[in-house]
């Protein structure tokens, strides 16, 4: 059972392009799954819809959250697929089980003023590398970008005098990404001290970190910056403004689709500059659109 396992994730990983981030969350949804297997002391390949569904139940008993109890159960309808190609079973049966309804949550997003407010801030907080902090912010709500995308860029991905560059996104899809001009301006100013900072770390002895001279954006060490590096910038920064706070790299994406819509932009125009590959995913961002109106319907109504 643990081979077959460990082959739909190499299957995943290497035929389907799942990034690394999906198949160590895909790891640990099998083995909840097999796990539970084994407690119930039930066969793999013979398992029924029902006790699939008794899976999800006990799942669900245990607090897990909608959303990971459905992508768990992705995982699973995906591990049977895999098995029914491979002659392994005859039936998938958690392919007629039907995902938990989730909440309707709309996600963080900034409106355009406090967006423009936040991407200035880094030069007036004085704080870490304000150009580089001042880039990152503008890049990730003019592009759209996330955070592991931007993360990923390389100096070489840069075209048209930093006008736009080429990310991969899930799947190890490539899209092409715009920066506005403030965002064209702080990815260019940033560039020029980040190369002075390679010469000066190149003139040192003993360096111990090596110089990520391809990575976009670095750290004053001169690594590659990290996911968790920017996660950790953005929460710098938001500590000193009390307004921001629980402000997340995925809220400059929101954003960035928030204002799209809002201005009237075609539905499937976002979904590309998004790089979704479900139009469902995008429409979601019809609902911040109603939710704008109705937050500055309380701020200019005099009696909102």
């Amino acid at each position: 059972m643990d081979t077959v396992f460990e082959d739909y994730l190499t299957y995943s990983a290497g035929v389907r392009h799942f990034s690394e981030k999906t198949i160590e969350a895909y790891r640990n949804d099998l083995k909840l799954f097999s796990d539970w297997l084994a407690d119930n002391e039930l066969s793999f390949t013979k398992v029924t819809r029902t006790q699939v569904r008794i899976f999800v139940a006990d799942l669900g008993n245990r607090h897990f959250a909608p959303a990971s109890i459905n992508r768990t159960l992705s995982c699973v309808r995906g591990l049977y697929r895999y098995a029914l190609q491979k002659g392994l079973c005859t039936t998938n049966p958690a392919a007629v089980v039907r995902n938990l309804k989730q909440p309707d949550k709309l996600p963080r997003f900034l409106f355009p003023d406090e967006a423009e407010r936040f991407c200035e801030f880094p030069k007036e907080a004085g704080i870490l590398w304000y150009a580089r902090d001042a880039a990152i912010f503008s890049s990730l709500y003019s592009t759209g970008c996330r955070a592991a995308e931007l993360q990923g860029l390389k100096i070489t991905d840069l075209k048209g005098n930093c006008s736009w560059a080429i990310v991969q996104g899930k799947g190890s899809k490539e899209r092409k990404v715009f920066f506005a001009d403030f965002a064209r301006e702080a990815v260019q100013q940033y560039l020029t001290e980040r190369a002075e900072l390679i010469a000066y770390l190149k003139e040192q002895d003993g360096l111990k970190t090596s110089v990520a001279e391809d990575a976009l954006f670095l750290n004053c060490r001169g690594g590659a910056l990290t996911t968790q590096g920017i996660r950790y910038i953005i929460n710098r920064y938001t500590a000193l403004l009390p307004n921001y706070k629980k402000l997340t790299p995925h809220a400059f994406r929101h954003s960035f689709a928030s204002m799209f819509i809002t201005r009237g932009a075609d539905i499937r125009v976002v979904q590309e500059l998004l790089g979704h590959s479900n139009i469902t995913t995008t429409q979601r961002y019809t609902h911040i659109t109603a939710a704008q109106l109705q937050e500055l319907y309380h701020k200019a109504h005099p009696h909102g």
